[in-house]
């Protein structure tokens, strides 16, 4: 569950970071965001290919969010739109991750 939701808590300190007035540390942490992202597609990835119940959905949005922060980070005037788009598809994949570790948990 962890490498579906550190993507999310790196973006959502870059947005906070930029709501703050500080672009260089929502810089860095949209950089950091990166790497973490790309575990979390690889993972979604393989598990789709593993017939894990990895979800083509989910994957293409990992990826789809990838190109968001990569965009973000090296167009730094995109600014708050980078930021806002790179936060509402993480919520996304975030949000999926909860629900599913939920569904997990309890019994049916």
């Amino acid at each position: 569950m962890s490498r579906q939701l550190w993507p999310l808590a790196l973006v959502v300190s870059a947005s906070l970071a930029h709501v703050a007035e500080r672009p260089t540390v929502a810089f860095y942490l949209l950089l950091a965001a990166i790497p973490v992202i790309v575990v979390a597609a690889l993972g979604s990835y393989g598990e789709l290919v593993a017939g894990e119940g990895g979800s083509p959905g989910r994957t293409a949005l990992w990826g789809l969010a990838l190109v968001v922060v990569i965009a973000a980070v090296a167009l730094p005037t995109l600014g708050s739109v980078g930021v806002g788009a790179c936060l509402v598809l993480v919520g996304i994949q975030g949000l999926a991750a909860l629900t599913a570790e939920v569904r997990r948990q309890v019994p049916s």
